[in-house]
């Protein structure tokens, strides 16, 4: 211890130059910086955005798939395949992922993709097939199904996809059929499962639907629309104890999702709880102001708890969106000419364009351009081919009426035969526009469209699922310009106990004049003696000349 001063240290020179280094040191980095400041140095601009591998995005969406947070997941697959777009394996999984939220045009377009890179992939192929069903193409969806298994006669899920194709078409056996064949041959596959119960569902046997949906819950139990089918048969075999704690748990798992909300408002109906349907069915037009069913719903219990004011703007919103909804289906637009080289002569396509898929975006049209189609060719399936070659080579020849494809995307060569003649539509384009708001009003219009000697050219519109309608004929001017307008304000997609609820609602409340438009509109939806609309026109002024219905109920 020091009582004076401290004795003054000498500074050694090995010090000295120490400190000589270091300021030297700070003094190039300080111009460094200033002279070449990185971007992420700038406080006041935003950070650049990392750059993650495809990988990074594949895992993410596993992860996300595994708590069954869809939309994650879907977000993740997509930014995968913009990192990776030769990449057959990751079209497969993000068309999976699509169909699991019902975006079927969506998912029916990336498997197309998925199976153009990998024609001899069973999963890809299989995975098509899927899509295909839920886009209501039941003939493709069957053929394709056939040619997976024809590469894979040991890949359940290709049984378990078939199952759900008979099964929509109505064929009870096949589907249970094939739906067992799955289960024997992967027991842990959850699609065989869950499956299996959508067979037994669509025929009705609930209890057997309820066994296989919870099999399909043990082996993926964050999958939030396993709980609600599983919650749909409980429901329907009367234990709503059951279904509201599946409808529970789906919440849980998927809280921004409108389903479970509405499905749990209206289990509650069923079972005579009003106050709680109404609660539910009221969260789920919250979370999703353009559920179509969940107003519906609404203003069913609305209706039937005397709330007629509440019920009226409820069903009025309902068949607003249910307008709305049904054309949001439209999937493609085409144009047919009389082909006289067969006899008799029959309607041939020309010219086509697929509308680009609507997923809850804020538009208020859908445009679609029209190409020519590429002249049909005669494919042969050779011995060296295998059906997903020939396949390939369909979608291929299918999607033709577009720009060329990337240079990068493989094109199968198929066996070709006798050349077709010259394309007269080459020169011909055209723009369809489907208007969205005040009823539906579709306008089309045509150049350089070749003379139609025989017959006017028809114009189709195909819509979800798998319908097809006309909506006019076209014949070109001089100048080779054809243009039509179609109008949907008569068609009514909303269920028909809407339009008369409705109805009754305005009648209940004294409004006759208001009521009687909607009973009407219902009529035109289901003329027949069972409709309640009928009373409703008894019961007003305005119908009392209605006469009655004919026809054996």
């Amino acid at each position: 211890m020091y009582l004076g001063s401290r004795p003054r240290r000498r500074r050694t020179p090995r010090l000295t130059i120490l400190l000589l280094l270091m300021i030297l040191a700070a003094t190039l980095m300080v111009y460094y910086i200033d002279t070449h400041r990185p971007s992420w140095a700038n406080p006041f601009e935003p950070t650049p955005t990392p750059t993650w591998p495809a990988s990074y995005y594949i895992a993410a969406g596993e992860g996300y798939y595994g708590e069954g947070q869809l939309d994650e997941a879907i977000s993740a697959y997509q930014q995968a395949t913009r990192l990776l777009p030769d990449e057959p394996v990751v079209y497969t999984r993000l068309a999976q992922l699509l169909i699991l939220r019902e975006r079927t045009a969506e998912a029916v377009a990336a498997a197309r993709k998925a199976v153009m890179l990998a024609p001899h992939s069973p999963q890809a192929v299989a995975i098509l097939c899927r899509a295909l069903d839920w886009e209501g193409l039941y003939a493709e969806a069957l053929d394709v199904c056939e040619c997976a298994l024809e590469m894979d006669e040991r890949y359940a899920e290709a049984y378990a996809y078939l199952s759900e194709v008979y099964a929509d078409l109505g064929n009870w056996t096949a589907a249970r059929r094939y739906a067992q064949q799955a289960v024997d041959l992967n027991y842990q596959s959850m699609d065989a499962h869950r499956n299996q119960g959508y067979a037994y569902e669509m025929q009705g046997r609930f209890s057997k639907a309820v066994e296989a949906y919870e099999n399909a819950i043990r082996l993926h139990p964050r999958l939030a629309p396993l709980y609600i089918s599983a919650a749909r048969n409980y429901r329907a075999v009367g234990k709503y104890k059951e279904a509201i704690d599946r409808l529970e748990r789906a919440i849980r798992i998927d809280p921004n999702n409108s389903e479970p909300y509405n499905q749990l408002g209206w289990t509650y109906y069923l079972k005579g709880d009003v106050n709680r349907a109404v609660e539910y069915l009221e969260q789920a037009v919250t979370i999703d102001p353009e559920d179509a069913k969940a107003w519906g719903n609404l203003g069913i219990v609305y209706y039937v708890t005397q709330h007629y004011e509440d019920a009226i703007t409820t069903f009025q919103r309902a068949i607003q969106l249910s307008q709305r909804e049904y054309l949001t289906r439209a999937r493609r637009m085409s144009l047919l000419a009389q082909d006289t080289s067969y006899d008799p002569p029959r309607p041939v396509e020309v010219m086509r364009g697929e509308f680009q898929p609507l997923y809850r975006e804020g538009v208020d049209s859908l445009t679609v351009e029209l190409y020519p189609v590429a002249a049909e060719r005669k494919l042969t399936r050779d011995t060296d081919l295998m059906c997903g070659d020939l396949l390939a080579a369909r979608l291929e020849q299918a999607m033709a009426v577009a720009p060329p494809p990337p240079a990068s995307t493989p094109a199968p060569s198929p066996t070709v035969g006798t050349p077709a003649p010259p394309n007269p539509f080459l020169q011909t384009r055209g723009t369809a526009v489907l208007h969205l708001q005040g009823g539906g009003r579709l306008e089309v219009q045509l150049s350089s469209l070749p003379p139609s000697p025989a017959q006017p050219y028809k114009m189709q519109l195909l819509m979800w699922p798998g319908k097809t309608m006309d909506v006019g004929d076209l014949q070109p001017d001089a100048s080779g310009n054809a243009a039509l307008t179609f109008s949907f304000r008569d068609v009514h997609p909303a269920p028909v106990e809407y339009y008369y609820l409705l109805g009754f609602s305005y009648v209940h409340l004294g409004q006759c004049s208001k009521g009687v438009p909607w009973l009407r509109i219902s009529l035109d939806i289901d003329p027949g003696p069972t409709n309640p609309a009928w009373q409703g026109l008894a019961e007003c002024p305005e119908g009392s000349t209605t006469p009655s219905p004919t026809g054996t109920p």
